[in-house]
């Protein structure tokens, strides 16, 4: 697709050609179609009446379908960025992969079980920080699709002299799921409150303003989405929680921890620049030994320069 060969990251050709604007802005700003989404008790019959009246004399429309955005593989480096928008120190350790429209059951239950695997995780690694009465760090997870591709992070908010410990406390849980799984206990409560969740599902639905509804149909529409009607959504997810297992989900969170992973740094402005190559060995340590250690040997050993330690592509 047209986003494919041009990376948002890439510097701004200069000169700038007007003519090339606004060939993209007619390429990707001008519907084939729209759709309306009124949520309240309304007229149906007049609603449809001056959409007709004020939409019914446009003319034309496009010869072939538009290709799909896509965006590039997020590549697994470490960066660092200055920004106003942070107050201290903020690493996301992110991963990202393709995004599949949902259009029948299957492709539902494969989205809800990855989904209680990343919920999971993060209970997990939540607890674990508490236990270890962990000071000075702030969790968080952050999950969305943007043009096909599903992208995840955990984000480490942390003083500038405490990232380094902070991150090895993080990867190290990470690594003991991905290696070990999930403890059953863990499992078994999370799934008895989303049981409970589920039992609770028409009375929050009654009481849940118009703009969460509006956006969560919205969020279906830009992702592919079907639509589900309560009751059968409550059906399915009933189902769904009851065939689960420990097993499954810890298939699933092997398979998403071992995904190759960013880590993005939020850092003020005019604070001195971390040491990104530094944190980065740090967490191949913990998260990929064997990759470390094959990259250290390679650098230490004069016999061999073909050899190369870049990762393979995603």
């Amino acid at each position: 697709s047209t986003l494919l060969g041009h990376d948002p990251a890439d510097p701004l050709k200069q000169p700038v050609e007007a003519e090339k604007i606004k060939d993209f802005y007619q390429k990707w700003y001008t519907p084939d179609a729209m759709t309306l989404l009124v949520v309240g008790n309304v007229d149906a019959r007049s609603v449809v009446d001056q959409i007709n009246k004020t939409f019914g004399e446009l003319k034309g429309k496009r010869e072939t379908p538009a290709p799909v955005p896509t965006l590039s593989p997020l590549r697994a480096e470490a960066v660092s960025i200055m920004t106003d928008a942070v107050r201290q120190d903020r690493l996301s350790i992110m991963w990202d992969t393709p995004w599949q429209p949902i259009r029948e059951s299957a492709a539902l239950l494969r989205y809800w079980r990855a989904d209680l695997a990343r919920e999971a995780l993060f209970w997990h690694v939540q607890q674990a920080l508490s236990a270890s009465n962990s000071k000075d760090i702030g969790l968080g997870f952050d999950c969305r699709v943007l043009y096909l591709r599903a992208q995840c992070a955990i984000n480490i908010e942390s003083p500038n002299d405490k990232l380094n410990s902070n991150l090895n406390l993080v990867a190290r849980e990470l690594a003991k799921v991905r290696d070990k799984g999930l403890p059953e206990e863990e499992f078994n409560a999370l799934v008895a409150q989303k049981k409970l969740e589920l039992q609770k599902l028409f009375a929050a639905y009654a009481r849940a303003d118009t703009d969460i509804l509006m956006g969560q149909r919205m969020r279906s529409l830009q992702n592919q989405v079907v639509n589900i009607a309560p009751e059968q959504y409550q059906k399915l997810r009933q189902d769904f929680l009851n065939s689960l297992t420990v097993e499954m989900l810890n298939q699933d969170l092997r398979q998403q921890l071992s995904n190759d992973m960013a880590l993005i740094l939020l850092q003020p402005k005019g604070e001195p620049e971390f040491n990104m190559k530094a944190l980065q060995a740090a967490w191949d340590q913990i998260m990929a030994p064997s990759t470390a250690a094959a990259a250290t040997s390679v650098a230490t050993d004069d016999v061999h320069p073909e050899v190369t330690d870049i990762p393979p592509a995603q």
